[in-house]
């Protein structure tokens, strides 16, 4: 089954709703570097990352300095850490190894625009995971990008784009951008990521999730074979 990660978790409820919907991961957006509706502080963070059940992975979405970074994992203590802003090749590969040596798995979103060209500082997505697969991350994710939105924009990724990076890399592919419980089901069989993620697609409103579209989206992800 593809596995499934719920992302821009703001309280408590919402988390218990992922949980028992049955995902794999829950994600936390947390001193991200410009303003977002789903920022957290790193003590917010910590304390709904502590209600999480064993065997529902954790996973702090942030970016910035390694410095910050670091500083910032040590108070919240999650299993992994998704790095979405425009962290360097260099950067990635420090963050990697440090967070490694912590037991915490690092991802590196690939975010794309219309064109299908990276907001990295390899533009072009083939070069880019290629080269983000020797840093020591443990997965990429593909995700739309906007100029006025860097995540959560509700755009639907390129998927041809995304196919091309699926190819290409030996690390696993994750899919995000545009998702809902409406056209999961077609874009999973289509492509068929490691894992999705997914944001406004299961909200009311910013911040706040929707129990209806939680369940619908994890039971049509769960009825592919």
């Amino acid at each position: 089954m593809t596995r499934v990660k719920m992302c821009g978790l703001m309280n408590r409820k919402d988390v218990d709703l992922c949980v028992q919907a049955g995902v794999h991961m829950v994600g936390f957006v947390v001193d991200y570097p410009i303003p977002v509706p789903w920022n957290l502080t790193m003590a917010e963070a910590k304390k709904l990352i502590q209600q999480v059940p064993p065997f529902v992975s954790t996973c702090v979405v942030t970016g910035g300095s390694v410095e910050k970074i670091l500083a910032l994992v040590k108070k919240t203590c999650p299993n992994v850490v998704q790095l979405h802003y425009k962290e360097t090749l260099q950067e990635v590969k420090e963050l990697a190894h440090q967070l490694n040596l912590r037991g915490i798995k690092t991802i590196k979103a690939l975010r794309i625009d219309d064109s299908g060209i990276c907001d990295f500082e390899i533009a072009d997505p083939t070069m880019a995971a290629r080269e983000l697969a020797k840093t020591g991350i443990s997965a990429i994710l593909v995700d739309s990008y906007t100029i006025s939105k860097p995540g959560g924009t509700g755009v639907m990724v390129d998927l041809p784009t995304f196919r091309i990076i699926q190819h290409e890399s030996s690390l696993p592919v994750i899919l995000a951008g545009g998702l809902n419980p409406a056209n999961i089901l077609s874009i999973i069989n289509k492509n068929r990521p490691y894992a999705v993620d997914v944001l406004t697609g299961i909200e009311k409103r910013p911040g706040y999730k929707e129990q209806v579209k939680i369940d619908r989206f994890m039971k049509n992800v769960q009825s592919i074979e």
